[in-house]
């Protein structure tokens, strides 16, 4: 992956014409006060760099199509490299570490998934990705059990798709993290991947290119319910950002959940105008408080819909949702569309209640 900080601010220099569209429509540059012109003529700083939630809505508003948030991916590259950055402080977050928070999450609650069948030379398989089968252990069964059922798929990669460590700026780790990737669906003689969560299919489908092998999402792999006996809540879908560019998962979801019978509406800002949860690009870790604003903001519009439900298809969104109170019902969408239903409210309070009993037996 080429990333070079004097090219991207370079081309946002010679081409910005400081509309202020990107700065309307992204949280971020309102509270910076200043524009990606200014900040590319003076230098991208630690700070602002940490504090894009690398969202790509910047470029989706941009009349130019330039691409602002490039300048903030390539400045962590640069940050990490200056040694601007200790990752030991953020070993908790990154795949690549023994004991990060999903493997400690999972050991702590003994999330487990000896009790299912899985085939290593299985030419299908489930990625469910590490968010998924840490914090859903039952939904992800559910899951597999109906690709099971159709498509004789006996196989799952548990790994983590390694996006934290390209978000983090950690290029040359990520990298790294990926070869094992690529070598484990290499050896395992791997033909296709299905995969449920948006991130994880827009990177993996990266990483593969060129290999042969197949990668398909949950949504199209299944035949979901066709239609329901009775009246369902009206739901509206928040969109992840990965599927900003190409809406693949924004069009099967909302097609799967009208077959199922749910009556859809939709916020102001949807499919490629969605707005960030408030989880990407790690900002919670190191801007709190625009992270929440972030979710607050959206758990609003989604209110204003008029919908009962809140749904996506992708967890982090919906953990980060579920933390707020709120009078919506927040679900991943197939919790809707397999008839599983679960409470996210208390997920990320479970998370801080690990660390807190360890801190407590460490002391």
């Amino acid at each position: 992956m080429q990333l070079n900080l004097e090219t991207s601010t370079q081309e946002i220099i010679a081409e910005c014409a400081e509309c202020g569209l990107c700065s309307s429509a992204c949280n971020f540059l309102a509270q910076t006060g200043v524009s990606p012109l200014e900040m590319a003529s003076r230098g991208i700083t630690f700070e602002e760099a940490y504090g894009c939630a690398q969202c790509g809505l910047c470029e989706v508003v941009c009349p130019l199509h330039l691409n602002p948030m490039q300048m903030f991916v390539d400045r962590r590259v640069e940050a990490v490299r200056n040694e601007e950055l200790d990752p030991n402080d953020f070993n908790y977050l990154l795949p690549d570490e023994e004991e990060n928070v999903m493997k400690l999450y999972r050991s702590y609650y003994e999330v487990d998934y000896s009790d299912i069948t899985i085939d290593l030379d299985s030419k299908t398989c489930f990625f469910p990705g590490c968010t998924l089968m840490t914090y859903s252990p039952g939904l992800t069964k559910r899951i597999y059990s109906q690709i099971q059922l159709k498509y004789g798929c006996q196989g799952m990669l548990t790994s983590c798709c390694g996006k934290p460590l390209y978000q983090m700026g950690l290029i040359d780790r990520a990298e790294k993290y990926s070869e094992t990737i690529i070598n484990e669906v290499k050896q395992r003689g791997i033909q296709r991947l299905v995969v449920s969560c948006p991130s994880c299919y827009y990177l993996l489908r990266d990483l593969i290119k060129g290999t042969g092998v197949e990668i398909l999402t949950v949504y199209e792999m299944l035949d979901f319910k066709n239609g329901s006996p009775e009246s369902l809540p009206q739901c509206t879908v928040h969109d992840p950002c990965p599927d900003r560019g190409e809406g693949i998962f924004a069009q099967q979801v909302r097609g799967a959940l009208e077959t199922f019978g749910y009556e859809l509406v939709e916020m102001a800002n949807n499919r490629e105008n969605t707005l960030c949860c408030g989880s990407g690009g790690q900002i919670s870790h190191f801007r709190p408080e625009l992270a929440c604003n972030l979710v607050e903001s959206r758990l609003n519009e989604a209110s204003g819909s008029g919908a009962v439900i809140l749904a996506s298809s992708c967890l982090s969104c919906v953990l980060n949702f579920a933390r707020k109170p709120s009078q919506l019902s927040i679900r991943h969408a197939l919790n809707l569309l397999l008839d599983y239903d679960e409470d996210y409210t208390e997920t990320k309070n479970k998370a801080a209640q690990m660390f807190s009993d360890q801190d407590e037996i460490l002391n």
